[in-house]
């Protein structure tokens, strides 16, 4: 929907213009409240993925190790779903109030976690899908509270934090993981209840206002969260039901935003030739997300022999580089502008992924410590201009209806793209050998692997390239 046709009616919070004593005074608050929501997200992405490196042990303590994996796939489902929800609900109801709920839902997950965990593993399932429901909205809040009240110079610094922090968190929950276990897990789940102490001051500082006259499209909403569920469970354990579901869900929320009165997404958006080239870009970008890390992880296994500990311990480092580069990559935009830093990012990212291809023959270290920072160095630099730019595609009312759809894309891109290459690296495809140098076999398979992920990625840059005119076409601001 165009940002600039002034006869065209945009439903959603008013948001005021920059310039104005009412942005100046939303702006002081938001600045209040960020630091208190980016914590809460600090908790919600140590426990994604504290639990996702221990959800083992956690399976053989409790004696059911054949279910250990809902404890990951459960609440990750959940996550892809309410992504999307929270990002639109930001531009329809109060932040105030989607961020208490998010804070009652974390508190209320860990505390059964805590109490009940070690009894049962439904209750540890149960407590992670409310903790990751609750702690998404810190960050959904977040991303929307930049959206619509900092200043547009400076939301590509913000957007840096918000990466810095989410690759810290990562690496915290992976180090703190492996320290609890040796004393009882259940105190993880304790972590959040400091949430907590937050509230006052966050129901002070949060805006409270909401869209008058606009309804909740809860039907729209169940039907995104169905296709993004079905399609979440395709790609989890491939199935004719799944494939079907996906088909139908996807069909059926088409059929509605036409037919709907009042929907929270129209058709208008996907008639946004910015929109959508912006989103391509986003979803072939980030599609070997989700497999670097696991394809990292095969590479010590299978060609060097080490444990997971081991290739945790030399993969940490890139994470943490990325983290430290989060704080500084907003001031960098800042000076080199968007498209300039979406440039460089892809370009590393894609020329990070051939690298550890050619470092396999070259040892573990190279393979598994050095290479990785080149490709993690790239993503520290492509979130904040690619989703900046995202949001400047469309209105500020709308903006996070797109922040949610980022965050599917996102999610679903990833999704796919480890079912694809995890098939690929665990059938043993492309073994017969590689120009990088290796044997045929695993290694073939590993580096081949990469490779093509760095062909993929590097495409998004083409794709950019091209279709750069028209997605700053609406901003004005590249």
């Amino acid at each position: 929907m165009s940002a600039n046709t002034e006869t065209e009616k945009v439903i959603g919070v008013p948001v005021p213009r920059e310039g104005t004593p009412e942005f100046e005074k939303m702006n002081r608050m938001a600045k209040r409240a960020i630091p208190l929501i980016l914590i809460i997200f600090i908790f919600g992405i140590l426990e994604q993925q504290a639990f996702g490196m221990i959800f083992v042990n956690i399976g053989e303590q409790l004696g059911t190790p054949n279910l250990a994996p809902l404890i990951t796939s459960i609440p990750g489902i959940v996550l892809g779903i309410v992504c999307v929800i929270y990002g639109s609900l930001g531009d329809f109801v109060s932040l105030k109030k989607m961020t208490m709920l998010g804070v009652v839902l974390l508190i209320v997950g860990s505390a059964i976690g805590f109490i009940l965990g070690p009894i049962n593993i439904w209750a540890v399932v149960i407590a992670r899908v409310l903790q990751s429901a609750g702690g998404q909205v810190a960050g959904s809040v977040f991303l929307v509270l930049v959206s619509k009240y900092i200043a547009k110079e400076n939301r590509v610094i913000y957007y840096g934090i918000f990466v810095a922090v989410f690759r810290f968190s990562a690496a915290l929950g992976v180090v703190a993981a492996g320290y609890v276990t040796k004393i009882d897990w259940r105190w993880l789940f304790a972590v959040p209840l400091i949430s907590f102490l937050f509230i006052p001051s966050l129901a002070k500082n949060l805006p409270d206002d909401h869209a008058e006259g606009a309804t909740i499209d809860w039907a729209g909403f169940a039907l995104i969260g169905a296709f993004a569920g079905a399609v979440t469970m395709f790609f989890t354990d491939m199935n004719v039901f799944w494939a079907a579901a996906c088909v139908v869900t996807l069909i059926a929320f088409i059929v509605y935003i036409n037919k709907a009165k009042n929907p929270f997404i129209t058709p208008e958006f996907f008639k946004n030739p910015a929109f959508i080239a912006t989103m391509t870009v986003i979803f072939v970008g980030y599609f070997f997300s989700y497999t670097l890390n696991a394809g990292v992880n095969a590479i010590g296994l299978n060609i060097y022999g080490i444990d997971s500990a081991e290739v945790s311990t030399l993969l940490v480092w890139s994470i943490l580089l990325a983290a430290v580069l989060g704080f500084v990559c907003g001031p960098v935009i800042k000076r080199i502008g968007r498209s300039a830093g979406i440039i460089m990012a892809l370009s590393f990212m894609g020329l990070g992924l051939i690298a550890i291809a050619f470092a396999i023959p070259m040892g573990k270290v190279w393979a598994l410590a050095v290479a990785p920072c080149i490709y993690y160095f790239g993503t520290s630099f492509f979130y904040s201009p690619i989703v900046d730019t995202a949001t400047l595609t469309v209105s500020p009312e709308e903006s996070g209806r797109v922040l949610g759809v980022n965050d599917l894309v996102q999610a679903i891109t990833g999704s796919v793209g480890v079912a694809v290459f995890g098939g690929m690296m665990s059938s043993g495809a492309m073994s017969g050998g590689s120009i990088v140098g290796v044997d045929s076999g695993a290694a073939s398979t590993y580096a081949n692997v990469f490779l093509v992920g760095g062909v993929i990625i590097l495409a998004a840059l083409v794709i950019f390239l091209v279709t750069k005119k028209t997605i700053y076409s609406r901003s004005r601001a590249e």
